[in-house]
């Protein structure tokens, strides 16, 4: 009985506990510190009472009998078998922390640049804003580009949620120290950050601050992903439904586990991670585009939430913590994860607000120093940012200057790839 009591009494907690808090705002909870910490003593203080209770009811003085050798090794299998599960649950915690320590950390994406700051924080009761940065540093990249831009926006008075997607060809963004930079917004980040002179505060903030000022909004915090990264991510869930709208056929299309070509039928689909980055890179089948890409990646994130609000995620959690600790970064306090959990398990699919960025928005370019791009039409794209980022409490409105001279002079830079 002393031997099961106190597992018995910590299932018992632990069901009550997943009974009354959302799994998303749980699991949020178990990223503190404190709280990983907190169940590596609990972890350890249990496994120490199981053994002490077999070692106990091993030599009961209370029986008469003398303890044989065959007797000893059953202690011992007894023993091991106890440990296991406790061993299981250390290495599970012990590999969160280090996880955790390495996700929550802006030295690897800021380069440890002197003078690097974070951003704005975000008013009580005030939108917060956190820009998605898909990072492409695959083989044949001499530098990264951000493949993917995204700026998700959490009412937390209204419970809704504001989604924008911004094209990686854009250029002539403007910059917060009142210049335009001329090459494609994709290329910024890594610009910004192999010129800390000209920007201090480093390449993620950088960008932060542009794609900030092409909205008129505040950017708070950042999500940052190498394409690899979500590849595993995808496959330490177990995979990830999407209904595909169109069939799709791209024959040149490789990397990232497709060799050549990449093809899917219109319909209900279950992807693995390389299939899921696949649908969201693909652009040049026959009515695709960079706009059409930019609409499937955010069906592809509505489609991880989903899976991420599973309660199968406890079961692939330790997968899960091994394929994001290395490759994702982010400076959202971690304090702040549980209240963004559970304003995020509040939320319904017809409380999120979906807008990509293109025409009339922008205009199209096919000549120019950095070949086909996107120019922004900033006025167009403030008024629909003000509708799609509505003060908190009021349903987002999907609706629809010049500046200082171009930065960098478009003659000194190469293009920013394709």
């Amino acid at each position: 009985m002393q031997f099961g009591l106190p597992t018995l009494a910590l299932v018992g907690i632990a069901l009550l506990i997943a009974r009354l808090v959302p799994l998303p705002q749980l699991l949020a909870l178990a990223l503190a510190p404190s709280t990983i910490v907190a169940l590596l003593i609990v972890n350890g203080v249990v496994f120490g009472w199981r053994i002490l209770a077999a070692g106990q009811a091993f030599f009961d003085q209370r029986f008469d009998w003398r303890p044989s050798r065959a007797a000893a090794a059953g202690l011992a299998a007894i023993f091991v078998v106890t440990a296991i599960p406790h061993l299981f649950a250390a290495s599970v915690g012990l590999g969160a922390m280090n996880a955790f320590s390495s996700i929550f950390s802006s030295t690897s994406v800021t380069g440890g640049v002197a003078g690097a700051r974070s951003g704005p924080l975000p008013a009580s009761g005030s939108r917060i804003n956190i820009l998605l940065i898909g990072v492409d540093s695959g083989a044949g990249r001499d530098h990264a580009l951000t493949d993917s831009m995204m700026v998700v926006s959490v009412d937390p008075v209204g419970r809704t949620v504001s989604m924008v997607s911004l094209p990686r060809d854009m250029v002539n963004t403007p910059l917060a120290s009142g210049q335009v930079y001329a090459p494609k917004l994709n290329s910024l980040m890594s610009y910004a950050q192999t010129h800390p002179k000209d920007f201090p505060v480093g390449g993620v903030r950088t960008l932060e601050d542009t794609v900030g000022l092409l909205l008129g909004i505040p950017v708070h915090y950042y999500v940052f992903a190498d394409l690899g990264s979500f590849v595993n991510l995808v496959d330490a869930l177990g995979g990830i439904d999407i209904n595909v709208a169109n069939a799709l056929d791209d024959p040149t299309y490789h990397g990232y586990g497709v060799h050549m070509g990449w093809s899917v039928s219109a319909g209900p689909h279950h992807f693995n991670g390389s299939d899921a980055l696949a649908y969201a890179r693909i652009r040049h089948p026959v009515g695709e585009s960079d706009f059409t890409r930019q609409a499937r990646q955010q069906a592809l994130l509505l489609a991880l939430r989903k899976q991420l609000a599973s309660p199968d995620l406890v079961l692939q959690l330790p997968g899960l913590i091994a394929a994001v600790g290395k490759d994702v970064e982010t400076d959202l306090p971690r304090d702040q994860l549980p209240n963004l959990a559970a304003i995020a398990s509040e939320i319904g699919p017809k409380s999120i607000y979906q807008v990509v960025v293109k025409i009339p928005l922008i205009k199209p370019a096919s000549v120019s120093p950095y070949g086909s791009v996107q120019i922004p039409d900033l006025a167009r794209i403030r008024a629909m940012a003000a509708g799609l980022f509505s003060a908190p409490g009021s349903r987002p409105a999907i609706g629809a200057g010049t500046s200082p001279g171009p930065f960098p002079n478009p003659s000194a830079e190469p293009t920013s790839g394709p």
